[in-house]
């Protein structure tokens, strides 16, 4: 199915949005969470309590009656502290920060903080859920709400498997564990409150009043930089972000960058900055160039200062802030360019603007390509909004004095004439070749089912991974997973990968004759359900899998590698009758010249 979105559903989307979120994550193992966390507990939440500090600070306080110890001091009851929390009219809210009600069962990795409080480590990295299906074994969950960099996170697996994976970890790592010094103490609060749940708050969500007024939104930012990439390229990395938000024709919002000032706590305090190296260790340490990025999120005034959008009640934002870890500086991906794109997706969550999607495998390329989506691409996009995040920013800040541009998407073709206009926030893609594979006026990369005129009927191609390599003749290798059984009808079959650029493959050799180049099936055992394709330079593997469905595997050599990066390409199959889609997500790679996955 095709998830697009219209200016109308923009808005109820950005209603539904969660009420601040700024924080990023470096995929981590569980092995690695282990091993750093100061304790590792899974029992019973008995309370959660919003609470208040002295210095203005809100936050959730948790307590859990243990169950189950792997790891620390032996004790019956942890107390958890969570920054960001609902005190009254009051919220402060931080992405990433994992979710607690009164009677769930769940799994802690726990790192004690200097002042004596306890966190989880990487904050929802370091939460599991755990459920019991009916007729199942017990299963852990883990629901991040933030987007994840270099690669994505384990989402649900057996509670077993967990804790045998933890005792591995306890076993292998260097010199026996320790437990913590000493056991946590509840930090000084000025009040508190019962709320029986800290969970992500969807209404109303927030907008600043500012631009309504022909203000811009002023932002401070730490003047000495990153320790790793040094003041100019931070600060540069920055103004691009702000820039990139400000300079889209037909919002209002405008971002300035204010004065340095002290870097502060993140607090609701009426200061809005941007601190980097984390100097009030408000962020769990990284390992391994894995942990949390950024924290981030922003404080709203209280319920009577509401702005109405359409129809929409917003509440009024009046202060954001980003921090970014320390010690991440060394790792291969934090370079000026990444900088600038992590920046502008933490500033668009702070002027209200929710993910695009939160879906590995999502379906729409639009939304994929989006700088909103959850994920980082890492593709050199740098400070950029795409399509969607102009759409989604339009929405939520409209007006302004410039008219909206006539080729949205930059691809150098006028949205009246293009076929994936980046007008329509549903199609909206660059894409200079205008490759249209089925003739339908539907561009390949913004078509939901490229090699089919009946989009409806399209199915999805999950896990799907493309690899290649330039050396020699050059070799392609492509897999994925089809959620539908195998029929016995599939004696033809075709792959094409498309980009913006143009078509990248295509084993039929000719767009419009589904099949020709290939050898009817060979080796088809019903049983277990094997079939093969084979062209003159490609092979094409199915074989069903459990519990229905079947995995493809291609192999093409040679293969003539793009000789510009790629983004975003949008793999198609045709088996039979039966047409699956999926977009991807390119990334650098020095061993690859394409290395894509959903």
């Amino acid at each position: 199915m095709f998830l697009g979105r219209s200016l109308l559903s923009l808005v109820f989307t950005l209603a539904a949005a969660q009420v601040a979120d700024a924080t990023l994550y470096v995929a981590t193992s569980d092995r690695a969470l282990a091993r750093r966390a100061d304790t590792i507990v899974a029992g019973t939440v008995r309370s959660v309590e919003a609470v208040a500090t002295a210095d203005g600070g809100i936050g959730t306080r948790v307590t859990l009656d243990v169950e189950a110890q792997y790891k620390g001091r032996r004790t019956r009851t942890v107390i958890v502290d969570q920054p960001g929390g609902v005190l009254g009219d009051r919220v402060m809210w931080v992405e990433g920060a994992p979710e607690f009600r009164v009677g769930e069962r769940q799994l802690l990795f726990l790192a004690e903080r200097g002042d004596g409080t306890t966190r989880t480590v990487a904050l929802g990295m370091g939460q599991y859920l755990l459920r019991a299906r009916a007729g199942h074994e017990l299963l852990a969950e883990r629901s991040l709400g933030a987007p994840v960099v270099g690669g994505s996170a384990v989402r649900r697996l057996r509670f077993a498997r967990l804790v045998r994976t933890i005792g591995r970890a306890l076993a292998t790592a260097s010199g026996a564990a320790q437990p913590v010094a000493r056991a946590p103490r509840p930090s000084p609060v000025t009040h508190e409150v019962s709320v029986g749940a800290f969970t992500f708050m969807d209404r109303p969500s927030g907008r600043w009043h500012q631009p309504d007024l022909g203000e811009p939104v002023v932002i401070g930012v730490d003047a000495a930089g990153d320790n790793g990439l040094g003041p100019e390229a931070s600060l540069a990395a920055v103004d691009a972000a702000l820039a990139a938000w400000t300079q889209v024709s037909g919002a209002t919002i405008a971002l300035q960058r204010g004065g340095s000032g002290e870097p502060m706590p993140m607090l609701c305090d009426g200061v809005s900055q941007i601190v980097f190296n984390d100097p009030f260790g408000e962020i769990p340490n990284p390992g391994n160039c894995s942990g949390v990025l950024a924290i981030g999120g922003y404080c709203t005034a209280g319920k009577s200062e509401i702005d109405v959008l359409d129809g929409v009640q917003y509440r009024r934002i009046v202060e954001g802030n980003i921090t970014f870890s320390n010690g991440f500086g060394n790792c291969p991906f934090w370079t000026e360019a990444n900088l600038a794109e992590i920046t502008t997706h933490e500033l668009g969550h702070t002027i209200g603007i929710g993910h695009a999607s939160e879906l590995d495998d999502e379906p729409s390329p639009v939304l994929k390509d989006a700088t909103m989506y959850y994920r980082a691409h890492f593709d050199g996009r740098a400070a950029s909004v795409h399509p969607d995040d102009i759409a989604a920013v339009r929405a939520l800040y409209p007006g302004g004095d410039e008219p909206p541009d006539d080729d949205l998407d930059r691809d150098g073709i006028a949205d009246a004439a293009d076929n994936c206009p980046g007008s329509d926030p549903t199609l909206g893609l660059a894409n200079p070749a205008q490759s249209d594979l089925d003739g339908d006026g539907l561009g390949d990369v913004c078509d939901p089912c490229p090699l089919a005129t009946d989009n409806a009927s399209c199915g999805q191609l999950l896990g799907s991974r493309v690899r290649a390599r330039a050396r020699g003749a050059g070799t392609l290798a492509w897999s994925a997973v089809v959620d539908t059984p195998m029929t016995d009808d599939e004696t033809l079959a075709r792959v094409v990968l498309v980009s913006g650029d143009g078509v990248l493959l295509d084993t039929n050799g000719t767009a419009g004759t589904p099949g020709r180049g290939h050898g009817r099936a060979k080796g088809h055992d019903k049983a277990k359900r094997r079939m093969k394709f084979r062209g003159t330079n490609a092979t094409l593997s199915l074989g069903s899998v459990q519990p229905e469905g079947f995995r493809i595997r291609l192999r093409v050599r040679p293969f003539a590698a793009p000789t510009t990066p790629v983004s975003l390409v949008v793999v198609a199959l045709q088996v039979g009758d039966s047409s699956y889609t999926a977009p991807l997500i390119c990334r650098p790679n020095g061993k690859f010249t394409l290395a894509c996955t959903n």
